[in-house]
Parts: C-alpha cells; sequence; structure tokens
C-alpha cells in the first residue's frame, strides 16, 4: 500500500475516532510528509500527543505531552506552556539503534485578529536541552508555525511551515519534517 493510501486511512482513523476522545485533532499532509496531532482538554490542563513520518528524509517522531493553557477564549490571545517527552526514530550513518528519547519544554500561541476574526495566526514551540535527553541525543528542537482560516465554528484549515531538528553527541544533525504543509484542525 502506498504512503499516501495509508496517510489517507490514518488521518480517517484519528478524525472518526476523535470525536469520542479528543477535544482537537490536526492532520498536516504534503506529499512526503505526514503529522498528525490530538489533545485532551480538561479545564486549564491540555494533555497532547502526535506522530510524524517524512518519507522523504526516513524519520518518525512521537510525542505525549501536557500542558497548562489559557482559559478565556475571549480575547484575541491564547497561550500554553508545558512538557513533552519525545521519541525520534532517526536515519543516522552508520548507527544501529536510531531512537532517541528527550523531554522538552515550551508552548504554544494563538493570536485572533479582532478586525478579521475566521483568520488567526498559530506558532509552537519546543526545545530539550542536553541534560534532559536519553541516548545520544545532544539536544533537539521544534518549531511550528502557521496561518488559519476558520471555515466552519469548528475547523480551521491552514497553511503550516514547522521543522524538527536534532543534534547528536557524535555531532550528526537530522533536519525532518521541514517545509510547508497544508492541514485541517478540528473541534469537537
Amino acid at each position: 500500500m502506498k504512503l499516501s493510501n495509508k496517510a489517507l486511512l490514518l488521518t480517517a482513523g484519528l478524525l472518526s475516532s476523535s470525536m469520542v476522545l479528543a477535544s482537537n485533532v490536526s492532520v498536516n499532509l504534503r506529499n512526503d510528509l505526514l503529522k498528525a496531532d490530538a489533545s485532551i482538554d480538561a479545564g486549564p490542563f491540555s494533555i497532547d500527543a502526535g506522530g510524524t513520518h517524512d518519507a522523504d528524509k526516513d524519520t518518525s517522531s512521537a510525542y505525549a505531552g501536557l500542558s497548562i493553557q489559557d482559559t478565556d477564549a475571549t480575547g484575541p490571545l491564547q497561550v500554553g506552556l508545558g512538557a513533552r517527552l519525545y521519541a525520534l526514530d532517526s536515519n543516522l550513518k552508520d548507527e544501529n539503534n536510531d531512537l532517541a528519547l528527550a523531554v522538552a519544554l515550551g508552548g504554544w500561541y494563538r493570536y485572533t485578529f479582532p478586525m478579521a476574526n475566521r483568520l488567526s495566526i498559530y506558532a509552537s514551540g519546543y526545545y530539550s536541552p542536553e541534560v534532559l535527553t536519553i541516548s545520544r541525543l545532544d539536544h533537539m528542537y521544534t518549531y511550528n508555525a502557521r496561518l488559519e482560516y476558520m471555515t466552519t465554528h469548528n475547523t480551521r484549515a491552514f497553511i503550516s511551515y514547522g521543522a524538527t531538528e536534532a543534534i547528536y553527541k557524535n555531532g550528526q544533525r537530522q533536519k525532518s519534517n521541514d517545509g510547508i504543509s497544508v492541514g485541517a484542525d478540528v473541534a469537537f
């Protein structure tokens, strides 16, 4: 089965199963990239999880995290701060075990333009220093920025740019999930 067929099946599965389990589900697609995220909001706290597969770089990553977020959604700015546990599976040269773990700290924000309330900017970033990494990973960071347009009351379509960069103790750098993608974020 081709990767595009797998991506469509995974997307359909996430969206159909998320109605019961998740508050938000987000899916990004590109020819060589699939990224899916889900979160469960519990008042000021949010539990989130997600994963990516970059076929071009032959890398995969997954994360699970906990964050505290702004519960007042009436203003134009929403903010969340938290921590995530990342598992990175990189295709490194001359390495047998490519799996690395890291605890990353960071957050996200969304600014909705008051005069054009369907349009918003969302950005997130997480960083893991050497003291919070396991295996041969020295440090890693991931970031994402997207321009969102609210198409319906609970759905945002977006254009996104982001990347994940892992720097290993042997000096190798692995940049993945980088580039522009399109996607949708659905709130339940």
